[in-house]
């Protein structure tokens, strides 16, 4: 393909896609002999980036017996494309041949969760059969909203069985950096009484009921713990103080704490739920050994001149700048005054068009064809080499906690940096979260504090199952409560409607009231210099006018605009920023703020304000399975639009050879008659976008059994 032809977007390599058709004819006829090992090599030299190399590679192997060079082919295929089926089947027989039971379990969850086959076989007698179990139902997709998971893996009479159910009194099983605790599945109570909640959950953890609809508005709190029993030492260096978070297994389970002061003290524990205990000398803590407990990482006490006191992440679910904008004075008027003294980035866009891959791109700096997380439908955890924003805070020494989170990423990785995290799976109100977030303020004063706070009252509903605000719904006339309804309408292609408009902007106003008491609270209680606040959303809405021929565009400028937001140390008081910037943008900016090392292969760049260089453009894309491929690529003046004839496949690639693309002024984008013809700017937009979109391009090269899987998005053809 030459990058000066603009007749087309896209030319696949027809060489290599010859080769890959060769090879593939000749694996499924199991020639695997020296012309295989030929055309494999020519393979390479055509596609030295392709992962379906290795991919024929460990076929080969695995074919002739070597299990273990084909697990390394299989895993370097892996580390590029995660989420692929072939990629899949050669890692489960591998393994199993290797003996990693847990390993092969995950590959099996990932085939089964995303096409129902084939089923999951487990040696029943291995010693790691309750980590294999636990990995299967991570894998499988059913834990997006972990503590709770819709189906989880379990043996019963020696038969694997599947069944709703809750990580709770338990550590849960993902993937931690090197040196921290596993997160324990525990119940927030606070004010409250410490078992009741725990008797709920007992009653209804395999109830359908409650991992589909109760865990909506269900908080749990998952805390960086180790399970232990009997008496344990707590061991503290001269002179420091810490608080410790210690849950129990049982309803009033017994525990003496005996210190050199105060000698042996007796309390009670509540049952999954945490108390905090503060301690200034070394402690021994005993409680009987048929039960065990739960001991939290200790919040070591004392602040750092190399740190803030306080650094808090406030997360606007689908606030959309473009649309708040003309509102800001009326709609959001304490956010705006507490703002107008730090830097406000009023050409910020989403890097996707909704949460699941914008949320990863925000805590990473990496594009979403870069963290692989697009799939819904797939268990996947970031990799450990993209640490996240609070990771590196941990790092640096802050005590980091979610006063409230959604529990959607924690299955993900996207959360564990942090020591506590509060989590309900959809009901985030400000007013909770607010509270929540003073209360950590005033709990651990003493230490630097870095806080996350997820709000989702902004972000739209589907009106066919969802309980509008009353202010809208009692002062909507009647004529505007009533009109066609289509329940399985996702938000991002929710219609022009005014009841999702007046929902949008009352939950705006709202959001913005109870913001209000929280930069108050700050204000009166901190220096400027003692503390850094960021307000970002992930990505803005389609329903304010955005359709094209009828459909809904989900790529508009207000389906990707984004806000950002930020005020205190280092941060230039009274400035709007009008450079274009990404949410990928956001992680270098904390890191050079904050001080944290950052990748240098990450896709955020410093905007020019902090001393980096402005972005000449920014890229927005819908990578959904089963759905065309959509791509904007915005300046200040024009957009390129770009979007395939083919879907998506599960594992993130598409066939471009076939390929819509057009440019057009800013405010007119895929509005016909407007598309600019000039050269300059094919100049500008084609390598750019090509560039972009050239990791997941697949060349017209597909595994067969991926098509005929999903026959109704490739037209009944595999």
């Amino acid at each position: 393909m030459q990058d000066d032809d603009f007749s087309i977007f896209w030319r696949n390599d027809t060489h290599a896609k010859g080769l890959f058709y060769d090879l593939l004819a000749r694996s499924e006829q199991d020639a695997y002999d020296d012309d295989f090992l030929m055309q494999l090599a020519a393979y390479r030299k055509a596609a030295p980036t392709s992962e379906r190399a290795d991919i024929f590679a460990a076929k080969y192997l695995l074919h002739h017996g070597d299990a273990e060079n084909a697990a390394v082919c299989a895993e370097r295929a892996r580390a590029k494309r995660p989420l692929n089926a072939e990629i899949w089947k050669l890692l489960a027989a591998a393994d199993k041949a290797l003996g990693r039971e847990s390993d092969a379990a995950a590959m099996q969850g990932h085939l089964y969760g995303l096409y129902g086959a084939p089923m999951p076989s487990l040696d029943m007698g291995s010693p790691s059969l309750t980590e294999a179990l636990d990995r299967l139902s991570l894998a499988m997709g059913t834990c997006l909203n972990i503590p709770t998971a819709t189906s989880r893996a379990y043996v019963e009479n020696g038969e694997l069985l599947f069944r709703p159910d809750i990580f709770v009194g338990e550590a849960l099983p993902l993937t931690m950096p090197e040196g921290s605790a596993s997160f324990w599945g525990g119940i927030y109570a606070e004010n409250a009484c410490l078992s009741d909640q725990s008797h709920v959950l007992t009653d209804l953890r395999h109830e359908r009921s409650f991992c589909r609809h109760g865990y909506h508005d269900f908080f749990f709190d998952l805390q960086k713990a180790q399970e232990v029993r009997g008496t344990v030492s707590i061991q503290l260096p001269p002179g420091e103080e810490a608080i410790i978070p210690i849950a129990g297994t049982a309803p009033e389970q017994p525990l003496a704490v005996t210190t050199a002061s105060d000698g042996t003290q007796e309390t009670c524990l509540g049952k999954w739920s945490f108390n905090f205990f503060r301690f200034s000398e070394n402690a021994t803590l005993h409680a009987p050994a048929d039960s065990p407990y739960t001991v939290g990482t200790p919040i070591r006490l004392g602040h750092s001149p190399r740190r803030r006191k306080l650094v808090l992440s406030i997360f606007v679910d689908a606030l959309s700048w473009a649309i708040a904008r003309p509102y800001a004075e009326t709609h959001l008027p304490n956010i705006m005054r507490f703002f107008s003294r730090g830097t406000i980035f009023d050409q910020q866009f989403s890097s996707s068009e909704y949460t699941l891959p914008a949320y990863p791109a925000i805590e990473t700096g990496y594009y979403p064809h870069h963290t692989n997380i697009f799939n819904l439908r797939v268990g996947y955890e970031l990799p450990l080499r993209m640490p996240t924003i609070a990771e590196r805070m941990k790092g640096l020494g802050y005590h980091c906690a979610a006063p409230m989170a959604t529990t959607q990423g924690i299955a993900h990785g996207l959360l564990r940096g942090f020591d506590r995290v509060i989590a309900a799976g959809w009901t985030l109100h400000t007013a909770v979260g607010v509270d929540s977030v003073l209360r950590h303020i005033d709990a651990f004063d003493e230490t630097d504090q870095f806080l996350f706070l997820y709000l989702l009252d902004v972000h739209p509903y589907n009106a066919r199952w969802f309980k509008c605000d009353t202010a809208v719904e009692a002062h909507l006339p009647l004529a505007e409560r009533f009109f066609p309804h289509d329940s399985d309408v996702a938000s991002v292609r929710l219609p022009n409607l005014r009841i999702y408009q007046e929902q949008y902007l009352e939950q705006m106003r709202q959001t913005d009231r109870t913001l209000g008491l929280l930069f108050s609270y700050l204000e009166q209680h901190f220096n400027e210099d003692e503390y850094l606040i960021n307000l970002y959303s992930d990505h803005g809405i389609p329903m304010f006018g955005d359709t094209i021929g009828g459909s809904i565009d989900i790529l508009s400028e207000r389906s990707t605009s984004a806000t950002w937001m930020m005020r205190g140390a280092g941060v230039p008081e009274g400035t709007v920023v009008h450079d274009l910037t990404s949410t990928v943008d956001i992680y270098p900016t904390l890191g050079h703020l904050c001080g944290f090392p950052v990748n240098d292969d990450i896709d955020g760049r410093l905007p020019a304000l902090f001393g980096g260089s402005p972005r000449d453009a920014v890229y927005s894309a819908s990578q959904y399975p089963g759905q065309t491929y959509k791509l904007a690529v915005r300046t200040h003046d024009h957009t390129m639009r770009v979007e395939t004839q083919d879907p998506v496949d599960e594992d993130g690639t598409v066939d471009f050879m076939i390929t819509r693309a057009g440019i057009y002024p800013r405010g007119h984008e895929l509005e016909a008659g407007c598309a600019v013809h000039r050269e300059d700017l094919n100049a500008f937009f084609y390598p750019r976008a090509r560039n972009f979109v050239r990791e997941i391009a697949n060349n017209g090269e597909f595994w067969p059994s991926m098509r005929a899987a999903r026959p109704e998005w490739f037209g009944g053809q595999p």
